[in-house]
């Protein structure tokens, strides 16, 4: 509103908008769904998922989420290693890895690191085709710190990026 919280005129209003997480892969679905419902009601103009992995589970949020009408994005988590799908999966709540990913990722670990970590790019790259029909956008985090590998997981989007911010791949 161009307000500071005194009341005071900051000058030109700012075009921000109010996201929000949402949890597809929550243990207690329809409480997520009240919580998501709420948090619409309270202003949300957008959501984020957790990492998706598992396609099944975000269609039926999908369709259980629809009448909010608002934009979600969804995560993509490029797997790096066996050892970061199997902490993705016990240890982060929120976060469900279906045992077929598990099982991809440990035969790929067999043959080294370099072979896991193509698998992960794989399978970020299979969810972000999945999924493009599916949400609004698609957020692909850079894992522990490697935009390469969430660069890698985008050059073969089936979406050209909305916003740039300036960068020019493979620049």
């Amino acid at each position: 509103r161009g307000l500071d919280p005194g009341g005071n005129p900051i000058g030109e209003p700012t075009r921000f908008v109010v996201g929000v997480g949402v949890n597809p892969a929550a243990p207690d679905l329809d409480r997520e769904l009240k919580r998501f419902a709420w948090k619409v009601e309270a202003g949300a103009e957008w959501a984020i998922t957790q990492p998706v992995f598992d396609l099944p589970q975000l269609d039926r949020f999908l369709e259980r989420t629809q009448s909010l009408r608002v934009p979600i994005v969804a995560g993509i988590w490029p797997l790096v290693s066996l050892r970061n799908a199997e902490f993705l999966a016990n240890e982060v709540p929120g976060v469900s890895v279906p045992d077929s990913v598990l099982d991809r990722m440990r035969r790929a670990s067999a043959g080294g690191k370099e072979e896991a970590l193509a698998e992960g790019v794989r399978i970020s790259q299979e969810m972000l085709a999945a999924v493009a029909e599916r949400v609004q956008g698609v957020q692909v985090s850079a894992p522990l710190g490697r935009v390469s590998v969430a660069l890698e997981v985008l050059s073969a989007a089936p979406i050209e990026p909305a916003v740039t911010h300036g960068y020019t791949p493979g620049t």
